[in-house]
């Protein structure tokens, strides 16, 4: 086994792509969570799983438009990290995304600030991804580049 967490250390990692897809006033989509009860009442930004052979923004494009039905160029990594749940460990990785074309009404999301966001039950490790988004949306405004602290090592 892994440590304390009981998760055998041989797991594979999952590699989970989010998008942190923001509108004109600045907000994100957030969704709420589905299809795992232990997250079950939980909103997340939308992404998932990168699938064998297959890039970053390929996978973030192809979740995206399947979750939301919003198309979205993606935009530079704001953070990676990798998180340990009880039963499984992921790697993470968010990307600043903006919607393009026409999208279909979001169905199950909502926009919302990061500071409303924060304030609405989340993922354990999404407070971290909260951070880096707000530090890279700063950033983003002022015309700079990414800092070395956008991304931060196993917790």
């Amino acid at each position: 086994m892994g440590g304390d967490s009981g998760i055998p250390s041989n797991q594979r990692v999952q590699e989970i792509v989010l998008a942190a897809i923001v509108d004109g006033r600045g907000r994100v989509l957030v969704q709420p969570r589905a299809g795992d009860p232990t997250l079950a009442g939980t909103w997340e930004l939308p992404g998932g799983k990168v699938e064998p052979g297959e890039d970053h923004a390929a996978a973030l494009a192809r979740e995206v438009e399947e979750e939301t039905g919003v198309a979205v160029r993606v935009g530079e990594l704001a953070v990676a990290l990798c998180h340990a749940y009880a039963d499984r460990r992921v790697a993470l990785h968010a990307y600043l995304c903006e919607p393009v074309g026409n999208a279909r009404p979001v169905r199950w999301g909502r926009w919302t600030s990061l500071p409303e966001y924060r304030t609405m039950p989340m993922p354990e490790a999404n407070g971290a991804i909260v951070d880096a988004l707000e530090r890279a949306l700063a950033r983003a405004a002022v015309g700079g580049p990414l800092d070395s602290d956008s991304s931060i090592s196993y917790k």
